[in-house]
């Protein structure tokens, strides 16, 4: 049976940082060598990465898309280059999430979705669907179209998880509106994670939402009641209660450096979920893009916002968090191992073969430089990306309405 060895001086494996070599049977880890003489006897291909780091695959649990490629709305095709782009980046599975549209639009979107996990893929495997929306407060409705926006029906999930044939694992929304209770509870019954999401709940209406099963905190900080002294609000209920885990965006644009800190202190490192909550804008070249009907300026920093200055989702991938985490925010690479890769896996439910870098999980696995370059990807044991190889992952379709500077007359901020 053919193996691959990967070698490195250093490997940040579940029991510290070591110098060895990964053995790569088919899709899993079958051995962590450190023996410099079973090293040095293996007959067969070995990749030896020197100095650069490796790391447990990065788990993107909100992610709207990416190099051009979108969820909403996107094709069979689309999802498909999402995959491979998302593998250039890093990311070996994800949640690709679906957002606000109308129901055709986002029954089809899940169909879509449910086809390509059926059929099998290329690239970052996707562990399941995430719904955010359509059940969120207008009052709290960030980048989304208010009339996109429903109130929670039963009925209505019911048949999302129908159509999406149980690959439904994720669903965001909001805790204080008419009916949400019945749907929380269906879906936690059933195990599927929810999250309180764009949400305008006070502390109570937030404890209430916990108590009947929401496990998660939809992008921390963002599109969510903040903390005032007197009305704790979403935020503070979140960060308070130990039930709940906080998804975080790292770009440091969503969240300020010091507030990332500061939500990272109070919940700890072990209820931190890295997210990219990314857009297919990011990785994308600068310009006015029209996308599902929606324009949006993409600035020559990468940055995307609406025609009224809303900020359109996040445009920077997971390992730009990943870098931010270790050489902005002063944690260690272990640290930020937990956060982007470890706690994804566990709300996930796939810790048992995901998340880090051990004996018999699968060979999720990822090699960067100093700055955090991904040079090589592999998705439980296939090499999915090497950076010498030159080969562009994003649309080639997305191009340009107008440039930066013909657009940016009509934006706000």
């Amino acid at each position: 049976m053919n193996m691959l060895m990967l070698k490195g001086n250093k490997i940040h494996t579940s029991k510290g940082v070591i110098k060895g070599a990964i053995l790569i049977e088919e899709n899993r880890i079958r051995e962590i060598i450190t023996d410099r003489e079973q090293i040095d006897n293996f007959i067969g291909d070995v990749i030896d990465v020197e100095d650069n780091l490796i790391i447990p695959g990065l788990i993107d649990i909100h992610i709207h898309g990416g190099g051009g490629w979108g969820v909403t709305g996107g094709t069979i095709e689309e999802a498909r280059g999402l995959t491979k782009y998302l593998a250039s980046k890093g990311v070996t599975s994800f949640h690709p999430t679906i957002g606000g549209n109308t129901l055709e639009v986002i029954k089809k979107s899940v169909n879509n979705l449910s086809t390509v996990i059926e059929e099998g893929h290329e690239g970052a495997r996707i562990l399941g669907i995430h719904m955010e929306g359509p059940f969120l407060n207008p009052e709290k409705k960030g980048a989304f179209k208010v009339e996109y926006l429903l109130k929670p029906s039963l009925e209505l999930m019911k048949e999302f998880l129908k159509i999406g044939n149980e690959h439904v694992i994720h669903v965001s929304m909001a805790p204080e509106l008419e009916g949400a209770e019945e749907v929380i509870r269906y879906l936690s019954q059933k195990n599927i994670l929810v999250s309180g999401a764009h949400t305008n709940a006070d502390i109570v209406q937030t404890r209430n939402g916990i108590d009947w099963g929401i496990r998660l905190s939809n992008h921390t900080g963002n599109a969510q009641r903040s903390i005032h002294h007197r009305e704790p609000g979403a935020l503070g209920g979140y960060l308070l209660d130990e039930r709940v885990d906080c998804e975080l965006i790292c770009d440091l644009y969503h969240i300020h450096p010091d507030m990332a800190k500061l939500i990272i202190k109070i919940k700890s490192i072990d209820k931190i979920c890295l997210i990219s909550d990314s857009i297919e804008a990011t990785g994308i070249n600068p310009g006015e893009y029209n996308f599902l009907g929606r324009m949006a300026l993409v600035d020559e920093d990468g940055w995307s916002k609406l025609p009224d200055g809303t900020i359109a989702g996040s445009t920077k991938d997971m390992i730009y968090g990943f870098k931010n985490l270790v050489k902005t925010l002063d944690f260690s690479i272990e640290e930020a191992v937990k956060m982007a890769c470890i706690n994804p896996a566990r709300l996930s439910n796939v810790l048992d073969s995901k998340g880090s870098i051990e004996t018999n999980k699968d060979a999720d696995l990822v090699v960067i430089d100093d700055e955090f370059n991904v040079l090589y990807t592999f998705v439980e044991g296939k090499l999915e990306y090497k950076k010498d190889l030159n080969i562009d992952y994003r649309n080639p379709k997305i191009k340009p309405v107008r440039t930066v500077e013909e657009a940016e007359g009509d934006y706000i901020g």
